[in-house]
């Protein structure tokens, strides 16, 4: 496994500004780009402990960012987005796009494909 975010181990909460996905402490709308693995279950079958293992594999294969940048999940209410995100931010920019944002405005900021502007719902 790789390691915690170390800023984000009390959960943290994504912001997009000046053209760039940062996080801050708190919340919970930002992880760690990594998939938990669990025993079998009737809620976590062996397709799903191989889907974890393969997905996993597939994220740390993915070449670090020289400038700090981690691969994260941004989580928005219409679904997750695998992001490098800056860790550690310790304020929200004034203005700032966040998960508490209408969903026109996450969609419009984060460049999602596909979403309408009402509700979340895809074209």
């Amino acid at each position: 496994m790789s390691s915690p975010i170390e800023s984000c181990k009390q959960g943290c909460d994504w912001h997009r500004s000046n053209g760039e996905a940062s996080c801050s402490e708190s919340g919970n709308s930002c992880s760690q780009a990594y998939f938990l693995p669990a025993e079998p279950s009737f809620f976590h079958d062996e397709a799903l402990i191989q889907a974890t293992q393969d997905l996993n594999e597939i994220l740390g294969s993915l070449p670090q960012k020289a400038d700090g940048r981690k691969l994260s999940f941004i989580h928005t209410r219409m679904g997750t987005l695998l992001a490098w995100v800056r860790h550690g931010a310790t304020t929200v920019p004034a203005g700032a796009v966040t998960a508490k944002d209408d969903d026109k405005t996450i969609a419009a900021s984060l460049k999602l494909k596909g979403y309408v502007a009402v509700g979340a719902g895809q074209q």
